[in-house]
């Protein structure tokens, strides 16, 4: 007997509101759902398509999309005879060595996945090598060996390396890359991505390492790089050194999807989700429910979406009647109220959320710095810091871009916005 799918009664497969990256092969979930970002993409594939070798940056809030971007980027590079693989790079923060080793691992995979009998080289060989001893020094189980990948998709990590690999590393990666433009690639496209998630030390410690891997390894002919992840993160690691700062082309910093942009992308999930093709969808929501969730999200797909998943699936297990369908603004938000009020009272305690309430009662929406938030809540400016963090580190206010010589901004979260509707 099939589990129940809450889904069905929209004549779909699953939940089109998924927060998952779309990927090259999958059937519900293929690169061909990618919309908008046209100009970033030419521009992205023009650069790599220009020069022997390329390093760029794609840098913004979370939830634009920025890592679809690159999946697209790779894609189109792919088809266009450079050589890439499916797994991104979490760029290290340990040593220059680390990161050389990780470079060499995701130049290496490209080559196995590309060119299935590329074992039989010497270049390859030496490179399999070293790259299967620093994984497994590491305990990594995602170890290519003779075109075969052992292990799942993700990020790439890499232990601290053997001193073979400071010696030989950028030789090794230096004559890979040159096996691959003898094969026929027309380069190799690497995809860095972790930045979203480092620390203001880790963001300067990654650019410490990347301006000392600058020389061997950056400017090889045939590498073209690209760095994802929030935007001062990207401009930190991008533009803190001038060796770095003038090698590589500057960031890409993406903008929200137009709200037209947005209902052409669900358009094309609930297509790609049909159970059955002679048989059309159904809406699960009202256009004012996008609408709504657009602006209390600024744009966010990932929180939008989870919150879309969320209150749908709530709402569709109690539901008795589908008459009501398309779901109203009314009944989800309500769904949606509760549900994060409940998360946010949990994890921040009440003395947080107390703070959130009075942040929210003056304005939900507004831009404030610890200095303006000093005032609502009556509270020194060493104690605000020590509340921000904390807010920051539970998802429920979001850091705005720094601006030279002028305070941090913040913003509440769309998480936050939701659970405090109606309260200003």
């Amino acid at each position: 007997m099939p589990l129940p799918n809450v889904w069905e009664i929209f004549h779909l497969k699953s939940s089109p509101y998924f927060q998952t990256t779309l990927q090259k092969d999958s059937n519900t979930k293929p690169l061909s759902l990618f919309v908008g970002r046209q100009r970033e993409l030419q521009r992205l594939l023009a650069t790599i398509g220009s020069n022997l070798g390329s390093r760029q940056a794609v840098a913004g809030r979370p939830g634009l999309g920025k890592t679809t971007l690159v999946q697209v980027v790779k894609d189109r590079a792919r088809t266009a005879s450079y050589w890439t693989a499916d797994d991104f790079i979490s760029i290290t923060t340990e040593s220059s060595g680390v990161l050389l080793g990780q470079l060499l691992a995701g130049v290496y995979d490209a080559v196995v996945a590309c060119n299935p009998d590329a074992d039989d080289d010497p270049a390859v060989e030496e490179a399999q090598q070293l790259v299967c001893s620093v994984r497994l020094r590491s305990g990594s189980m995602s170890v290519s060996v003779a075109g075969f990948g052992v292990g799942g998709g993700g990020s790439e990590a890499v232990s601290t390396p053997p001193s073979a690999l400071i010696l030989d590393g950028p030789r090794i990666l230096r004559n890979l890359l040159n096996y691959a433009l003898r094969k026929g690639a027309k380069g190799v496209l690497l995809h860095l991505n972790n930045l979203e998630n480092l620390s203001k030390a880790d963001t300067r410690n990654a650019a410490d390492v990347l301006r000392d891997i600058r020389d061997s390894a950056l400017m090889l002919d045939g590498l073209h790089v690209i760095v994802v992840g929030a935007t001062d993160a990207v401009r930190t690691v991008v533009n803190r050194h001038p060796q770095i700062r003038s090698v590589f082309s500057n960031p890409i910093i993406l903008k929200e999807l137009t709200l037209s942009n947005v209902y052409e992308l669900l358009n094309n999930r609930y297509q790609a989700l049909q159970i059955d093709a002679n048989k059309p969808f159904r809406n699960p929501v009202e256009d004012s429910v996008v609408e709504k969730l657009y602006d209390i999200f600024r744009g966010d797909l990932r929180g939008m979406f989870k919150s879309l998943e969320d209150g749908m699936q709530t709402l569709l297990l109690d539901m008795i009647d589908d008459a009501a369908l398309p779901t109203g603004l009314n009944d989800l938000l309500s769904v949606l109220k509760k549900q994060n009020q409940e998360e946010l009272k949990e994890e921040l305690g009440p003395t947080r959320w107390r703070l959130v309430l009075q942040w929210a009662g003056a304005d939900p929406g507004s831009i404030q710095t610890q200095t303006t938030l000093s005032n609502i809540w009556d509270l020194d400016i060493e104690e605000v810091s020590d509340i921000m963090e904390k807010l920051a580190n539970s998802g429920a206010v979001e850091a705005l871009p720094k601006r030279p010589e002028r305070e941090i901004d913040y913003l509440l979260t769309g998480k936050v916005r939701l659970a405090t509707l109606d309260h200003s």
